[in-house]
């Protein structure tokens, strides 16, 4: 079976047309459900706000449990394993990556996030203190450094990890399109804040967001 699975490129490796599938179905059962189009058919459920968020986090974490438990499943083989001094700039971008997705739930309420707290009156929160002055999906930076920097993948675990990746970016488009929908200055947020990479200081021209 190994041998088989070693016989294969990369992007022909066996597995990897399943775990692509099920990153398109996961990708687009999250970014639908997060639309305004299904969120208003939510109160004909008898769901608020923050019970269909509740519910929306609860039906992601089951979807990413099977999406993985699928890749560690199928066929794999050892894709690299860099050791020592090596692996040191990798660890650091994952260090990195860490560290923006600890200051990403730092500059906002995770429980209104994760729809354990009501969600305010005037709906979802328009985010843009903290690391958020300097990138628009700071959380999505973060977890695909820590995914992409890992110094030791196989085959299926750098597909998943290049899956996520595309499903973050395009996910990002789904979920700007909402935010423009329900918060007019959004626009020119996102006109001064880069999304996924900050301004390189040298370059970097007034954005007009207040420090």
């Amino acid at each position: 079976m190994l041998h088989d699975v070693l016989a294969h490129p990369f992007w022909t490796h066996p597995s990897a047309r399943y775990i692509w599938a099920a990153g398109l179905l996961f990708g687009l059962s999250h970014s639908l459900l997060a639309t305004q189009t299904f969120r208003q058919y939510a109160p004909r459920l008898g769901l608020t706000p923050t019970s269909y968020r509740l519910y929306y986090s609860l039906l992601a974490t089951l979807l990413t449990a099977l999406w993985l438990w699928m890749v560690h499943t199928l066929p794999d083989a050892p894709l690299y394993a860099l050791e020592g001094s090596a692996a040191i700039p990798l660890f650091a971008m994952q260090a990195i990556g860490i560290g923006i997705i600890l200051l990403s739930f730092r500059a906002f309420d995770a429980a209104i996030f994760l729809g354990l707290k009501d969600m305010p009156a005037t709906g979802e929160p328009f985010v843009e203190q903290g690391i958020y002055r300097y990138l628009r999906h700071p959380m999505y930076t973060g977890f695909m450094l820590l995914l992409l920097a890992s110094p030791v993948h196989s085959m299926n675990s750098l597909h998943l990890s290049l899956a996520i990746s595309v499903y973050f970016i395009i996910g990002s488009l789904f979920e700007e399109h909402r935010m423009q929908l329900l918060h007019p200055g959004y626009n020119e947020y996102r006109r001064c804040v880069p999304a996924f990479l900050p301004h390189i200081p040298l370059f970097r021209r007034n954005t007009g967001i207040k420090k």
